[in-house]
């Protein structure tokens, strides 16, 4: 049996053009570099970075993205968020030689599919799987992780599951007809969360590599930023844990 395939998901990390600069009391750049030190004592074997990016599609954002990832040569897997500019991120961390961005990829025993969940006149930030990208999941030929930008399932944060996949229900029937699809990952939500539909895929969205959504409808109480790690295994098998960072240097 060969060794799983470690993959570490960062998501939301909103970070700026300048590095120095703070996103509602939060250096984002601190933040994610603190996170990303975390992620690398774990040797992953690849960096999923599941969208908003930059807090506001700046150039200068996602160069110092690529600078911070260039060092550690680890192949990255990319998709754009609401707050990303798709236009300005796709040649620019295309600079990294081991990047792939929405994408089918070829993992060996597993197969990650990234998709775009952005909807580029959304009033809130709320997202849509366009018919093309539903059309994606139909290359689902062997055990599959599904990644996007936007959750397809409710939180239970009112405010937050008003900016979920639009047409959720349509991607999630279209799921239930691949048992290929083992699990599916999000950001969006800046938070923990761990769901299993009647179907048997479950469903996990990640915490911010800065600020935390936090909510008494929920109990959330975390604030602290975080990843996740997913172990691959072969025969279609997982496991998967969120990893805090304690302090930010």
């Amino acid at each position: 049996m060969s060794e799983p395939i470690l993959l570490a998901q960062l998501t939301d990390c909103h970070l700026l053009a300048q590095t120095t600069a703070s996103l509602r009391g939060c250096n984002s750049w601190e933040s994610f570099n603190a996170v990303l030190q975390d992620v690398i004592s774990y040797h992953p074997d690849g960096l999923l970075l599941t969208g908003d990016l930059a807090e506001r599609g700046e150039a200068a954002a996602y160069q110092n993205l690529v600078k911070a990832l260039r060092p550690y040569s680890i192949p990255v897997y990319w998709l754009p968020g609401n707050h990303d500019c798709l236009s300005t991120l796709r040649p620019i961390l295309q600079q990294l030689p081991t990047a792939q961005g929405l994408a089918c990829v070829d993992l060996g025993t597993w197969q990650l599919i990234l998709l775009d969940s952005v909807l580029p006149q959304a009033t809130f930030g709320e997202g849509y799987l366009s018919d093309q990208q539903l059309q994606t999941l139909y290359a689902a030929s062997k055990p599959t992780l599904i990644a996007l930008h936007h959750h397809p399932v409710p939180v239970g944060i009112d405010w937050v599951d008003q900016m979920q996949v639009q047409n959720a229900q349509e991607f999630l029937e279209l799921l239930n007809q691949f048992a290929n699809v083992k699990c599916v990952v999000f950001g969006h939500i800046h938070h923990e969360f761990q769901q299993q539909t009647a179907s048997g895929i479950s469903f996990y969205g990640c915490p911010s590599t800065g600020l935390q959504v936090t909510s008494s409808e929920t109990e959330l109480t975390e604030e602290r930023p975080g990843f996740r790690l997913i172990w691959l295994h072969d025969g279609g098998h997982y496991r998967t844990e969120v990893k805090r960072v304690d302090a930010v240097v």
